[in-house]
């Protein structure tokens, strides 16, 4: 009995959503007829998508909210867009500061400080003020980044001009550090001293007082080290005159103001480091090594200054005579920090206390790591100098060096170049490098973004640049496609009338007709459709570029087995393993050639990439598939139409007449429909064609002052290969040296180590020579002795056995 009962109610929900002909007549004239009442929603969709656009202060939120992520890059895009988009709005010059200050975050120092100068120079507008005094601080940093101290004086002098309501720490400190660098010590400490405590400058300011305070300081009264006086560790009396040590103790109390500030951010942290590292250097030069120790002592593990602390703590512990703890710090030097720019000399130093208590092998070790470290880096500088004598070279060489990180054959030791940008005008020098490669990757993103734009501008999904426009279009599309689908419920009708079994004419037209309907089907409506496709079509341009990053990986790897089988060649040759030189020099050809073949590899994954993103932004309304449901769509009304018409005419039975003859003013409804919303799409698509020539007629003169760009950056290029080439070839001159007195030193210590093993080989020798003959002198004795208590000579002792 409920078998009986459960079969009708297993059909039954298939029988109750069953449509029939009649049904779907209905339901198609009732969507055709709501189309046709939703056409003037197309204009109202780009109404509202205009209304729904962000506005200028919501640019600047986003803007903000990337400078806050760091992504400096796409901050400075949407900035840029509110400054040319929006000039006359009060979220301009919020635009602008927040533009400065991304350049400034980014190293950007020349379009930083051309932001702050409108913001100083529109001061005097209402909307501009409260930018005033911030921009001016802010001059005064760029201009102490740049090193133009020339500038500081009119920045001081417009700094006076801050109305008294705007003064705060910031604007004070400012004016202190702009002091400072004019070295007007006295008015510096003034400002410093006139920022309160609690405020985000407040360490910073303390800082400098300290600094004004070492510049500012007196010969000390009573010199704490005489002449003649020993110094700790040599143990040398100097007979020649010291100069009178200064007194540093107001220096020392105004950077303890610094340590008693609370460490509340990173930034400040950092600060309280610094006053101690002056703290101790200053006790240093006081001579008291205790308190040095002891400010020295007081920097944390994590912090930036960590291994100069310690660098600087061994020499303070080396004045005391202390060497156990001495080689303790830089023991933990060596460690924690194996990069350090202190690393080479610590070593050494290390060895050298090593070697004076007598550790000689640990100090031989260190000596010969010092060695194999730095010799090798010796000589590729020493070839690099040796190479050409063309300042020209040295640009070209070392800017190509750091726009090419494969080509590592070629390459110098990036601790050598990092010692060139400290050495004596080189922060100057490699920034005019740093700027040129900056300005030349700008330049090459910015003719890539043009190509991409003029891409999208060209393809048949044009209309993705202009979001208003895009939501008219996708609705009229919409429209378009609920009418046609209403074409499929009419179809479906026709199948349900006709017989199985068709001739002639309308056979061939139902079987075609068929064949597109599930295309039809499949095309969107409503948004989400349209979201679905869009997703799709991402997907696989996703599937593409993670392919491409696997290969990319793979380059990397091969690459990294290039430089692991050049560095296996390097070291065996250092320690002595013999080789035939034909197979090295042949090992050498072979890695070389896949070297350049893996670049070649990386260049072309560059341009497919570049590919990819082009095709990216080639999906979405008017692609192919948009395309090919436009041409089904045509085709399937066609042929419903005729079907429908050679159905009325008798050809697929009376039933299917009677069904035809019914639908024919819904079909006839339908077109009319469709070009109604058709004709409003054709609207959308002339407005989309302006605005594509006012984008055109943009991108010409974007291009053209890329070309005029690319002009100056030359220019500027050549007179920076001469100037900078020299500066270059002098500053890995003295690396050169640098490098060389390390492995000089080395060498000295190996050999020092060799000599003391020798000296101390030497003393066991005497001092067991003296050993025996003195164990000799006393058996002598002993002999002697028991002689004499025998009565007996020792002439007629027995004699010694022959030898």
């Amino acid at each position: 009995m409920f078998l009986a009962i459960g079969v009708p109610l297993v059909l039954l929900p298939s029988a109750a959503f069953a449509e029939s002909s009649d049904e779907k007549a209905r339901n198609a004239q009732a969507d055709i007829q709501q189309a046709d009442r939703d056409v003037p929603s197309v204009n109202a969709s780009v109404a509202n998508a205009r209304t729904q656009l962000l506005s200028a202060e919501q640019r600047v939120a986003n803007g903000e909210i990337l400078y806050r992520m760091k992504d400096y890059d796409r901050a400075a895009v949407v900035l840029g867009e509110i400054i040319e988009g929006y000039p006359n709005t009060p979220s301009y010059p919020d635009a602008m500061f927040l533009r400065g200050e991304t350049y400034y975050a980014s190293q950007q120092y020349l379009s930083a400080r051309r932001d702050y100068r409108q913001l100083v120079d529109r001061g005097g507008e209402p909307r501009f003020q409260p930018y005033f005094g911030k921009a001016l601080a802010r001059l005064v940093d760029v201009s102490v980044r740049l090193g133009d101290t020339a500038s500081l004086d009119d920045v001081y002098q417009r700094l006076q001009q801050v109305p008294p309501v705007q003064v705060n720490a910031g604007i004070q400190y400012a004016r202190g550090k702009a002091s400072y660098f004019r070295k007007d010590y006295s008015t510096a400490g003034q400002h410093f001293g006139q920022v309160q405590n609690g405020t985000p400058y407040t360490h910073q300011a303390r800082y400098f007082s300290g600094l004004v305070a070492i510049k500012q300081a007196r010969p000390n009264a009573n010199p704490g080290n005489p002449v003649g006086k020993p110094l700790p560790v040599e143990g040398v009396v100097s007979n020649e005159p010291r100069p009178t040590p200064l007194n540093y103790k107001p220096a020392i109390e105004a950077f303890r103001q610094v340590t008693v500030l609370p460490a509340d951010t990173p930034e400040h942290q950092h600060v309280i480091d610094l006053a101690w590292m002056a703290i101790g250097r200053l006790f240093y030069e006081m001579d008291q090594f205790n308190q040095a120790s002891e400010a020295y002592a007081r920097v944390g593990r994590e912090s930036p200054e960590f291994d100069t602390m310690l660098y600087e703590l061994a020499w303070v512990y080396v004045r005391l005579g202390d060497v156990q703890r001495a080689e303790r710090a830089l023991e933990v030097l060596s460690i924690a920090d194996p990069d350090s720019s202190y690393a080479g000399d610590g070593t050494l130093l290390r060895a050298d206390l090593l070697l004076r208590a007598g550790a000689f092998d640990k100090a031989l070790q260190l000596y010969l790591g010092v060695r194999e470290q730095y010799d090798p880096m010796r000589v590729k500088v020493e070839n690099f100098l040796e190479s050409t004598k063309d300042p020209a070279v040295y640009y070209e060489k070392l800017s190509q060096q750091q726009l090419d990180a494969l080509d590592t054959t070629e390459q110098l030791p990036p601790l050598a170049v990092r010692w060139a940008r400290e050495a004596e005008d080189g922060p100057a020098a490699f920034r005019v490098i740093d700027d040129i490669n900056q300005c030349k990757k700008l330049i090459t993103d910015s003719e890539r973004l043009i190509d991409k734009l003029i891409t999208v501008s060209q393809s048949a999904n044009r209309v993705r640049a202009f979001p208003e426009l895009l939501a008219g279009e996708q609705r009229a599309l919409g429209l378009i496609n609920k009418v046609a689908r209403a074409r499929v419920r009419l179809a479906q009708g026709l199948d349900d009338e006709e017989p199985s079994e068709l001739s002639g004419e309308i056979a061939s037209v139902r079987a075609q007709r068929r064949s597109l309907m599930s295309v039809v089907q499949q095309t969107p409506v409503t948004q989400e459709d349209f979201d679905e496709r869009d997703y799709v079509g991402s997907l696989q341009w996703n599937k593409v570029s993670q392919e491409l990053s696997r290969r990319v990986r793979e380059v990397d790897y091969l690459h990294a087995v290039v430089n692991g089988l050049r560095r296996m060649l390097r070291e065996d040759a250092q320690r002595g393993v013999a080789r035939d030189p034909a197979s090295v020099q042949r090992i050498q050809g072979e890695l070389d050639d896949n070297e350049r073949q893996l670049k070649t590899y990386q260049e072309s994954a560059t341009e497919l990439r570049r590919q990819i993103e082009i095709g990216r932004a080639q999906i979405g309304l008017g692609d192919a598939r948009y395309q090919n449901d436009a041409l089904a769509r045509q085709q399937f009304r066609d042929l419903v139409e005729r079907e429908a018409q050679l159905a009325s005419g008798g050809q697929a039975g009376s039933n299917a007449q009677a069904y035809a003859q019914r639908i024919s003013p819904i079909l006839s409804q339908a077109r009319q429909t469709e070009e109604r919303v058709t004709a409003a799409f054709n609207q959308l698509e002339v407005q989309v064609a302006q605005r594509v020539a006012e984008l055109r007629g943009k991108i010409d003169v974007e291009a053209k002052k890329i070309e005029g760009y690319k002009v100056q950056l030359g220019a500027l290029d050549g007179e920076a290969h001469d100037l900078v080439g020299h500066v270059a070839e002098r500053n890995f001159t003295l690396v050169r040296d640098k490098i060389r007195g390390i492995v000089l030193r080395a060498d000295v210590g190996i050999t020092e180590q060799a000599w003391e093993v020798r000296e101390e080989e030497l003393e066991r020798v005497r001092n067991l020579q003296h050993e025996r003959a003195r164990e000799e002198q006393l058996l002598d004795e002993e002999l002697r002795e028991v002689l004499d208590d025998a009565g007996e000579s020792p002439s007629s002792a027995p004699p010694a056995p022959a030898k």
